[in-house]
């Protein structure tokens, strides 16, 4: 009888074997994973506000804004981009990192009046009661293109602050004075670009 059971337990075990061989993917084929909504959007407007140009219209929490100028920066290699947007009430910019990774943020001008402690250069300014750590400053040079308010080319200095959760603070001095901003990071998929009725 002992025997009998071997014999059966042997033979379920050759089964379960031989099914999990025949269900195994062949080589190459890579198990399903589910869609990746945010993801394939990411990718989407990643591409969208990298290709972003004058005449577009970028539109974010329902509010639209037009694409008027664009300033290319420079920074021994470093690249960046800031596009001014603007519309019937306010200006605003939006900022296009993709060195070490992509990054775009949103940014509106801040009267240098409103800053409670500190100033560009510092290492640490206070605006609105939130203390922001300088980090990073330097020179580069820059170029425009559209209504950016700058000459067409030429060195600008800046200074970049962050506060611990996360909002931004930027310096940016065209000429002899400091300008002022407050921005903070977005995902890109929170930003939709419509493309200008004049793209080739």
């Amino acid at each position: 009888m002992g025997w009998l059971i071997g014999i059966i337990v042997v033979a379920a075990i050759v089964g379960v074997t031989i099914w999990l061989l025949q269900r195994r993917k062949k080589p190459g084929e890579s198990p399903w994973q589910p869609d990746d909504v945010v993801g394939t959007a990411d990718v989407a407007s990643t591409e969208a506000l990298r290709d972003l140009r004058n005449g577009d219209v970028i539109e974010y929490l329902g509010h639209k804004w037009f694409v008027r100028g664009r300033l290319d920066f420079n920074e021994e290699g470093y690249l960046w981009t800031e596009h001014l947007l603007d519309d019937a009430d306010e200006k605003r910019w939006v900022c296009v990192e993709d060195d070490e990774g992509f990054e775009v943020s949103l940014w509106h001008s801040l009267a240098l009046g409103d800053i409670d402690q500190g100033a560009a250069g510092d290492r640490d300014v206070i605006v609105a009661g939130v203390a922001y750590r300088l980090q990073e400053q330097g020179t580069a040079r820059f170029s425009a293109l559209g209504s950016t308010g700058t000459a067409p080319s030429g060195n600008v200095d800046y200074a970049d602050y962050k506060s611990k959760d996360g909002k931004l603070l930027g310096f940016e001095k065209f000429g002899s004075s400091w300008e002022a901003s407050v921005g903070e990071v977005l995902q890109p998929f929170e930003l939709t670009v419509f493309p200008g009725s004049d793209r080739d």
